[in-house]
């Protein structure tokens, strides 16, 4: 019996074919903004929240960020929790496209203390005022001042 399997595991075509859809499914660098679940209590309208066993998302951090007062939220956004990532940078949080959020996402330091204490994250721009500029680095986290304790402070 003769086969037509020449042994050879893949021609340049379907392996390019196989790169290219594995490229094009994981694009997204930081995905956020899936709907996430905290597992308290999470109706605090005064208090971050961050949980980091997140697993629906893809960072494994969900966050809960209270709601600035006097903002009007933009029609068809959804205050939720969400899921987030750590970031430098604005461009850097890619809103997937089953998110609640309209506005997109601000790269800013949500909490102040705990294990992500002064880390940048991806943070909903639906609920907040963002000036110019972007939000403010909170005063716990300026190096230059002794009293601030956060292992995250460089």
């Amino acid at each position: 019996m003769h086969s037509r399997w020449s042994g050879r595991p893949l021609s340049w075509g379907a392996l390019l074919f196989v790169v290219a859809a594995l490229a094009a499914a994981g694009c997204s660098e930081n995905p956020v903004g899936r709907r996430c679940f905290i597992g308290v209590d999470a109706g605090n309208d005064s208090q971050a929240i961050i949980t980091s066993k997140a697993l629906e998302c893809q960072s494994r951090i969900c966050l809960h960020y209270p709601q600035d007062e006097g903002v009007t939220p933009p029609e068809g956004s959804e205050y939720a929790d969400m899921c987030t990532g750590e970031c430098a940078a604005d461009d850097e949080c890619d809103k997937v496209p089953e998110s609640p959020c309209i506005s997109g996402f601000t790269c800013a330091v949500p909490v102040v203390v705990g294990p992500f204490c002064c880390r940048k994250m991806c943070i909903c721009k639906d609920f907040l005022v963002v000036p110019e500029g972007g939000l403010p680095a909170p005063e716990a986290c300026n190096p230059d001042l002794p009293e601030n304790t956060c292992v995250n402070i460089r």
